[in-house]
């Protein structure tokens, strides 16, 4: 009986990580390039049970687990949809790969492509992170001047003249990129370097949240009911330990 307390509370910690990380998910539902994480959930190593007493000594019975955890999270990167803005400093990336900008605590990765320019006609993103070319310096426009970015990233000014390539990286185990806040991406310590990436960019889109709003609704709906189911085991047990503890022991 003790045991089931064990398993519904080892079960309702799950769920509470699992129902932060759906509404994490849903609050992000419209930030560009943003990517949504799903978990995966394990049983706890099954316990062998055995049939102990003189007629079945040492008889296996079967195999029980006593609860269940999230294994791991993961980011689903599958692409999100494209929205046309038409503004030149919006930049969507179609396929596997991330921007390369400099923020303040150094060299990190993002997929939202909402840019703007600061006070130097440096392209930024919405919270001041320079986005970087292929030699690794801040990409600077000609004030005034109309500009035009291929697919590839090698931006051409109506003047004739050529502006610098935005650098695009993918990574060869996406699962070691940490999430650090402001949709930026910073590979965890240890991991490869960076590859050159094929994902091409359309110039005057962005890519929309891959966030399904239906379906991470859906699941936070299950998330709760489960939490309550093991809301009710739990007090079942109590009840049945208070009658135990009340009245058969007084007997």
């Amino acid at each position: 009986m003790i045991r089931g307390l064990y398993t519904a509370a080892a079960s309702m910690k799950a769920l509470e990580r699992k129902s932060d990380i759906t509404a994490n998910n849903l609050a992000n539902s419209d930030t560009k390039g943003f990517k949504k994480t799903g978990t995966i959930t394990e049983s706890f190593p099954e316990v062998l049970l055995n049939r102990i007493g003189e007629a079945g000594a040492g008889a296996e019975i079967g195999e029980i687990s006593s609860g269940s955890r999230i294994q791991r999270s993961f980011k689903d990167l599958s692409q999100g949809d494209l929205q046309q803005t038409g503004n030149p400093l919006d930049l969507a990336l179609q396929g596997d790969g991330y921007f390369v900008v400099e923020a303040e605590a150094g060299i990190r990765y993002i997929r939202n492509g909402n840019f703007v320019l600061n006070a130097d006609s440096e392209i930024v993103s919405q919270s001041g992170e320079a986005l970087l070319d292929t030699e690794g310096e801040r990409i600077q426009l000609i004030p005034g001047e109309d500009f035009i970015i291929s697919e590839s990233g090698e931006i051409r000014f109506n003047n004739g003249l050529q502006g610098a390539q935005i650098d695009i990286v993918s990574f060869a185990d996406p699962a070691e990129l940490l999430q650090v806040g402001d949709n930026l991406y910073q590979p965890e310590e240890g991991a490869a370097e960076p590859l050159e990436s094929d994902a091409r960019i359309a110039q005057g889109f962005l890519e929309n949240s891959n966030v399904e709003i239906v379906k991470e609704m859906v699941n936070m709906i299950k998330t709760n009911r489960q939490y309550e189911s093991n809301q009710k085991v739990i007090s079942s047990i109590d009840q049945s330990l208070d009658k135990v503890i009340n009245e058969v022991g007084r007997a």
